[in-house]
């Protein structure tokens, strides 16, 4: 066991009738299959997994699990629904639930603390959200990248968004662009400017203070939108 004493043929035939096996057998067991990529059928899922595949069987037993190879790969079912093809003795499997992808959020105002305020929020929903403090820096993010979604100022430094909004919407024409300003009541923002923009490229305005549930709560409703 610790390698200090060789084990002699005879050790090895002993400790393989121990164990109901052939020397063979046990000699060739440090010599194991490689596993092979496949699916496993739990009710209508199908569950990726790692399968180590015995020998060949002619009359498994109906409620065991077999390997069978289909036109997409290999599957472990039920031997009583593995009808055609080679059935396969499992000698292992290994299954592992397959995490959902978060969604992602890119956050832009030049205003630092309400940015990482918005993403905080998200985060604790559960949403991967990115903060972003200039117009120039997300422009070059979702380019390399994809977004499930944004949330933008309106002014953003000393102009509007209306050019980077056009570019995201070449990118994605229908993920959900959420547009914030609090200068509407002031008169610095133009409120036909943001009516003409919400029309031409379907955008969601929200005026300034941020509700961060209620924003949070828009996005969800609109990622299940799309999902439909």
């Amino acid at each position: 066991m610790t390698g200090a004493s060789p084990w002699s043929l005879e050790d090895l035939a002993r400790v393989a009738a121990l164990f109901g096996e052939t020397l063979t057998e046990l000699v060739g067991a440090g010599q194991a299959r490689a596993p092979v990529a496949g699916v496993m059928a739990v009710g209508p899922a199908r569950l990726p997994c790692q399968l180590w595949l015995g020998d060949a069987v002619e009359q498994p037993r109906p409620d065991s699990l077999v390997a069978v190879s289909t036109a997409s790969g290999w599957s472990a079912v039920l031997a009583s629904e593995a009808t055609e093809g080679v059935a396969y003795r499992i000698e292992r499997l290994e299954a592992r639930p397959v995490a959902a992808a978060r969604k992602i959020i890119a956050v832009l105002d030049d205003d630092r603390d309400l940015t990482n305020s918005i993403v905080s929020s998200f985060e604790a929903n559960g949403y991967d959200a990115r903060p972003f403090y200039k117009t120039a820096d997300l422009l070059a993010s979702a380019a390399a990248q994809r977004y499930d979604a944004y949330v933008v100022d309106w002014i953003v430094g000393e102009g509007s968004v209306l050019k980077l909004i056009a570019s995201l919407r070449e990118q994605d024409a229908r993920c959900p662009i959420v547009v914030l300003t609090a200068q509407v009541v002031s008169g610095v923002v133009d409120e036909a400017d943001i009516a003409d923009a919400v029309k031409r490229y379907d955008l969601v305005f929200s005026e300034k203070p941020v509700r961060t549930s209620i924003l949070t709560a828009t996005l969800t409703r609109a990622f299940a939108a799309s999902a439909t």
